[in-house]
């Protein structure tokens, strides 16, 4: 028996139609649904290009499993490998040293692509563009779910309860809901299978899956009101490094049923209590409301003019230069490897591939 069940009994859903129309008096509203995938890229990359923690942060060093307390490691890396955590630690680990610069532009959005100082130092310079993207959500997935399902609950409360919501995910799944027909679940994960340490210089050093224990949130969402949930929507799923992928090991985040989530989350740590799983409709309030309702508000206003402001099907931003697909003319991407690590999701329902 699915334990989401109850949760979600008092929700809402429309008709099952590609587009919803609702009666009011005299008029006939037409209601254009959210697609979550899309909602999903909008909402990660407008939280980690402005990620308070690591803003204008440049990656300077790093440290892997192979570094021991006595290895000749000199700087700011050398204190992860000789602190009690990666010591302690004999399964994999990463280590990621911060540099936060005093002259960035203000609004320069932080991404992987820019996430290397320069010069480059040599330590760094055989990192790929999918190592720097991989380093760049690992180290700001520090409890990026929390924030995660708290930027979603605020991003739909710029909604009505019943605003129709498109679901789709790389594995063939297509149904509308509501954006109300939602939970929160949960879940205590045992012996998480890989440790990052992330360390900001002159600021804090953020730790994650060093504890026997750690609690994980994502969001999950049924096709009817008293139906179970049958998709797991996981942005912060790249915290627990490129295991964390979602889409065929490509994607940023992970868009998948439910029953593909409890697989996945097998392969990020030796235990998932999925008996014990907890869920509630709504999350309270944190630390970082004002910054992530801040982050909804530019994901909504890049939705409402996607007619003329395209972003890349893979990670969210936004560009002149994004070159369309020669099938369908629709999605726009990056650059070739953008579109390549999006193309498991998008030949799903690529308008110009023949079925």
């Amino acid at each position: 028996m699915n334990p989401w069940r109850e949760s979600l009994q008092q929700s809402r859903c429309p008709a099952d139609s590609r587009t919803v129309r609702h009666h009011s008096h005299s008029r006939v509203v037409v209601q254009t649904p959210l697609d979550l995938y899309a909602i999903a890229l909008l909402l990660n990359y407008e939280r980690a290009s402005t990620e308070p923690r690591f803003r204008h942060a440049k990656l300077i060093d790093i440290a892997t499993t192979s570094d021991s307390e006595s290895s000749s490691r000199v700087g700011p890396v050398r204190e992860i490998v000789r602190s009690q955590q990666w010591v302690s630690r004999t399964g994999p680990k990463d280590g990621f040293v911060f540099e936060k610069l005093s002259s960035a532009p203000r609004d320069e959005p932080d991404l992987p692509a820019n996430m290397l100082p320069s010069p480059i130092p040599d330590g760094l310079k055989s990192l790929t563009p999918k190592n720097l993207e991989t380093i760049f959500w690992q180290a700001r997935g520090h409890d990026g779910c929390y924030k995660s399902v708290t930027l979603l609950q605020h991003f739909f409360d710029l909604y009505p309860p019943d605003m129709p919501l498109r679901v789709r995910t790389s594995a063939g799944a297509d149904y509308l809901t509501s954006a109300s027909t939602r939970v929160i679940l949960e879940l205590k994960l045992l012996k998480p299978k890989l440790m990052t340490i992330a360390h900001v210089v002159g600021s804090r050093t953020y730790i994650t899956g060093a504890a026997d224990t750690m609690m994980h949130a994502v969001a999950g969402f049924a096709e009817s009101q008293d139906g179970n949930v049958a998709t797991i929507l996981d942005l912060a799923s790249l915290q627990f490094g490129d295991a964390g992928r979602g889409v065929g090991g490509r994607s940023t985040f992970a868009l998948e049923s439910l029953d593909a989530f409890y697989d996945r989350v097998e392969t990020i740590a030796v235990w998932a209590d999925t008996d014990n799983a907890r869920t509630s409709a709504r999350i309270g309030p944190c630390s970082d409301d004002a910054w992530l309702k801040q982050v909804a508000r530019r994901a909504k206003a890049r939705w409402d003019t996607r007619d003329t402001h395209a972003w890349c099907g893979h990670c969210g931003g936004p560009g002149a230069e994004l070159k369309k697909c020669s099938l369908c003319r629709e999605e726009a991407y990056c650059n070739g490897a953008h579109q390549a690590a999006a193309w498991p999701y998008h030949k799903r329902f690529c308008a110009g591939r023949k079925k």
